[in-house]
Protein backbone atom coordinates (compact mmCIF):
# COMPACT_ATOMS: atom_id res chain seq x y z
CA UNK A 1 0.00 0.00 0.00
CA UNK A 2 1.06 3.64 -1.01
CA UNK A 3 0.30 6.21 1.20
CA UNK A 4 -0.39 9.67 -0.49
CA UNK A 5 1.15 13.24 1.04
CA UNK A 6 -0.53 15.45 -1.85
CA UNK A 7 -2.75 17.12 1.10
CA UNK A 8 -0.73 18.34 3.98
CA UNK A 9 -1.92 17.87 7.28
CA UNK A 10 -1.52 20.98 9.90
CA UNK A 11 1.57 21.80 11.84
CA UNK A 12 0.07 20.62 15.00
CA UNK A 13 -0.99 17.44 13.76
CA UNK A 14 2.14 17.10 12.86
CA UNK A 15 3.81 17.99 15.91
CA UNK A 16 1.48 15.88 18.05
CA UNK A 17 2.36 12.33 15.78
CA UNK A 18 -0.95 12.16 14.03
CA UNK A 19 0.73 12.48 10.65
CA UNK A 20 4.37 11.04 9.75
CA UNK A 21 4.98 13.38 7.07
CA UNK A 22 4.65 16.97 6.71
CA UNK A 23 6.44 19.07 3.56
CA UNK A 24 6.65 22.70 2.52
CA UNK A 25 8.04 24.47 -0.39
CA UNK A 26 10.16 27.62 -0.89
CA UNK A 27 7.72 29.32 -2.18
CA UNK A 28 4.83 28.40 -0.26
CA UNK A 29 3.16 26.91 -3.55
CA UNK A 30 2.71 23.44 -4.17
CA UNK A 31 5.56 21.35 -4.94
CA UNK A 32 6.69 21.93 -8.38
CA UNK A 33 9.39 20.60 -10.90
CA UNK A 34 12.40 22.88 -10.48
CA UNK A 35 11.55 24.07 -7.20
CA UNK A 36 12.83 23.15 -3.22
CA UNK A 37 11.51 21.18 -0.87
CA UNK A 38 11.40 20.55 2.32
CA UNK A 39 10.20 17.02 3.83
CA UNK A 40 9.47 16.84 7.52
CA UNK A 41 9.24 13.38 9.10
CA UNK A 42 8.12 12.54 12.45
CA UNK A 43 8.81 8.79 13.63
CA UNK A 44 6.61 8.99 16.31
CA UNK A 45 3.96 8.65 14.36
CA UNK A 46 4.45 5.07 12.83
CA UNK A 47 6.31 3.96 15.73
CA UNK A 48 9.75 3.79 13.78
CA UNK A 49 12.39 3.69 16.26
CA UNK A 50 15.67 5.92 15.34
CA UNK A 51 18.49 4.06 14.73
CA UNK A 52 21.23 4.95 18.19
CA UNK A 53 24.25 5.52 15.25
CA UNK A 54 22.62 7.56 12.50
CA UNK A 55 18.49 8.41 13.44
CA UNK A 56 16.53 7.71 10.40
CA UNK A 57 17.52 8.02 7.03
CA UNK A 58 15.72 8.53 3.34
CA UNK A 59 14.93 6.30 0.13
CA UNK A 60 13.23 7.79 -2.62
CA UNK A 61 13.22 8.28 -6.32
CA UNK A 62 11.58 10.67 -8.84
CA UNK A 63 8.77 8.69 -10.76
CA UNK A 64 9.51 5.41 -9.20
CA UNK A 65 10.62 3.99 -5.78
CA UNK A 66 14.04 3.47 -6.56
CA UNK A 67 16.65 5.80 -4.58
CA UNK A 68 18.28 8.69 -6.45
CA UNK A 69 22.37 7.70 -6.63
CA UNK A 70 21.61 4.28 -5.02
CA UNK A 71 21.63 4.99 -1.44
CA UNK A 72 19.79 5.94 1.21
CA UNK A 73 20.45 9.13 2.94
CA UNK A 74 20.87 10.18 6.32
CA UNK A 75 18.08 12.19 7.63
CA UNK A 76 18.65 15.49 9.53
CA UNK A 77 18.10 15.88 13.23
CA UNK A 78 15.93 18.63 14.56
CA UNK A 79 15.88 18.29 18.44
CA UNK A 80 13.10 20.46 19.46
CA UNK A 81 13.10 19.93 23.31
CA UNK A 82 13.42 17.17 25.93
CA UNK A 83 9.64 17.10 26.27
CA UNK A 84 9.20 16.19 22.21
CA UNK A 85 10.75 13.60 20.34
CA UNK A 86 12.95 14.71 17.55
CA UNK A 87 11.87 15.09 13.94
CA UNK A 88 14.27 14.61 10.51
CA UNK A 89 14.28 16.68 7.82
CA UNK A 90 15.75 16.25 4.39
CA UNK A 91 15.94 18.96 1.04
CA UNK A 92 14.86 18.00 -2.35
CA UNK A 93 14.91 20.12 -5.74
CA UNK A 94 12.53 18.58 -7.50
CA UNK A 95 13.94 17.70 -10.87
CA UNK A 96 12.20 19.73 -14.17
CA UNK A 97 10.67 16.03 -15.79
CA UNK A 98 9.64 14.08 -12.15
CA UNK A 99 5.42 13.68 -11.68
CA UNK A 100 6.42 12.26 -8.17
CA UNK A 101 8.28 11.60 -5.48
CA UNK A 102 7.91 7.93 -4.33
CA UNK A 103 10.20 7.13 -0.93
CA UNK A 104 9.90 5.38 2.54
CA UNK A 105 11.88 5.83 6.24
CA UNK A 106 14.02 3.29 7.63
CA UNK A 107 16.12 2.66 11.01
CA UNK A 108 18.37 0.00 9.11
CA UNK A 109 15.94 -3.02 10.00
CA UNK A 110 12.20 -1.39 9.81
CA UNK A 111 11.03 0.46 7.14
CA UNK A 112 7.87 2.75 7.00
CA UNK A 113 6.41 3.60 3.50
CA UNK A 114 6.43 3.75 0.51
CA UNK A 115 4.88 7.35 0.77
CA UNK A 116 4.24 9.10 -2.49
CA UNK A 117 4.10 12.89 -3.20
CA UNK A 118 2.70 14.30 -6.97
CA UNK A 119 4.22 16.97 -8.46
CA UNK A 120 2.55 19.72 -10.36
CA UNK A 121 2.48 19.18 -14.25
CA UNK A 122 3.82 22.60 -15.92
CA UNK A 123 1.22 23.48 -18.65
CA UNK A 124 2.89 23.00 -21.97
CA UNK A 125 3.75 19.37 -20.84
CA UNK A 126 0.08 17.88 -19.66
CA UNK A 127 -0.36 16.49 -22.36
CA UNK A 128 2.83 14.53 -22.92
CA UNK A 129 3.06 10.92 -22.54
CA UNK A 130 5.10 9.46 -20.15
CA UNK A 131 8.08 8.54 -21.54
CA UNK A 132 8.62 12.01 -22.51
CA UNK A 133 9.22 12.61 -18.73
CA UNK A 134 10.69 9.38 -17.77
CA UNK A 135 13.64 9.81 -20.45
CA UNK A 136 13.73 13.74 -19.63
CA UNK A 137 14.56 12.60 -15.99
CA UNK A 138 17.47 10.39 -17.26
CA UNK A 139 18.90 12.88 -18.68
CA UNK A 140 18.40 15.01 -15.85
CA UNK A 141 19.97 12.83 -13.29
CA UNK A 142 22.49 11.22 -15.51
CA UNK A 143 25.08 14.38 -15.06
CA UNK A 144 27.67 14.67 -12.82
CA UNK A 145 26.63 15.41 -8.85
CA UNK A 146 23.14 15.92 -10.27
CA UNK A 147 21.67 13.11 -7.20
CA UNK A 148 23.50 14.77 -5.02
CA UNK A 149 22.23 18.13 -5.69
CA UNK A 150 18.13 16.46 -6.01
CA UNK A 151 18.39 15.07 -2.39
CA UNK A 152 20.93 16.60 0.40
CA UNK A 153 20.47 17.23 4.15
CA UNK A 154 19.97 20.55 5.43
CA UNK A 155 22.91 23.00 5.12
CA UNK A 156 22.71 24.41 8.66
CA UNK A 157 23.81 21.56 10.18
CA UNK A 158 27.28 19.83 9.83
CA UNK A 159 26.95 15.72 9.86
CA UNK A 160 30.42 14.39 11.20
CA UNK A 161 29.51 10.94 10.60
CA UNK A 162 26.47 9.23 8.38
CA UNK A 163 27.91 6.07 8.02
CA UNK A 164 24.86 3.22 7.76
CA UNK A 165 26.23 -0.29 7.77
CA UNK A 166 25.56 -2.09 4.77
CA UNK A 167 24.64 1.04 2.83
CA UNK A 168 27.63 2.87 2.70
CA UNK A 169 31.08 1.17 1.63
CA UNK A 170 33.03 4.33 2.00
CA UNK A 171 31.87 6.00 4.98
CA UNK A 172 28.94 8.06 4.52
CA UNK A 173 29.65 10.42 1.45
CA UNK A 174 26.31 10.98 0.29
CA UNK A 175 26.13 12.91 3.37
CA UNK A 176 28.60 15.44 1.85
CA UNK A 177 26.33 18.97 0.65
CA UNK A 178 27.02 19.95 -3.07
CA UNK A 179 26.26 23.89 -2.65
CA UNK A 180 25.69 24.82 -6.42
CA UNK A 181 25.19 28.43 -6.73
CA UNK A 182 22.90 29.87 -9.75
CA UNK A 183 19.89 31.80 -10.69
CA UNK A 184 17.07 30.17 -8.83
CA UNK A 185 14.06 32.25 -10.35
CA UNK A 186 11.99 29.88 -12.85
CA UNK A 187 10.76 32.95 -14.56
CA UNK A 188 14.47 34.06 -15.34
CA UNK A 189 16.02 32.73 -19.07
CA UNK A 190 19.33 32.86 -17.02
CA UNK A 191 17.30 30.04 -14.15
CA UNK A 192 18.99 27.18 -13.29
CA UNK A 193 17.07 24.42 -12.10
CA UNK A 194 20.01 22.39 -10.09
CA UNK A 195 21.21 25.64 -8.39
CA UNK A 196 20.52 25.41 -4.37
CA UNK A 197 21.56 29.20 -3.91
CA UNK A 198 20.50 31.91 -5.54
CA UNK A 199 24.07 34.15 -6.37
CA UNK A 200 22.37 37.07 -8.04
CA UNK A 201 22.95 36.31 -11.57
CA UNK A 202 19.45 35.72 -12.54
CA UNK A 203 19.36 40.04 -12.09
CA UNK A 204 21.92 39.82 -14.89
CA UNK A 205 18.85 40.48 -17.31
CA UNK A 206 16.74 43.28 -15.57
CA UNK A 207 20.21 45.01 -15.47
CA UNK A 208 21.03 45.01 -19.34
CA UNK A 209 17.31 45.61 -20.26
CA UNK A 210 17.99 49.15 -18.05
Amino acid sequence: MVFRVDSLPTWAEFELGRAPVYWKTNNGLPPSPGEGLTLFYNPAASKLAPNDVFGVAFNGGFNQPIMCGGEPRQMTLQIRGKADPPIYTIRIRVPQHALSLIFSFTNGADWDGPYTLKFRVPKPWQNKPPSFFNEGLADELSREGACDRAIYPDENIVITSCAIGGYYEEGGDRCKLDIVSGCTDPSSHLFDPMAIVDDGSCLLESDAEE
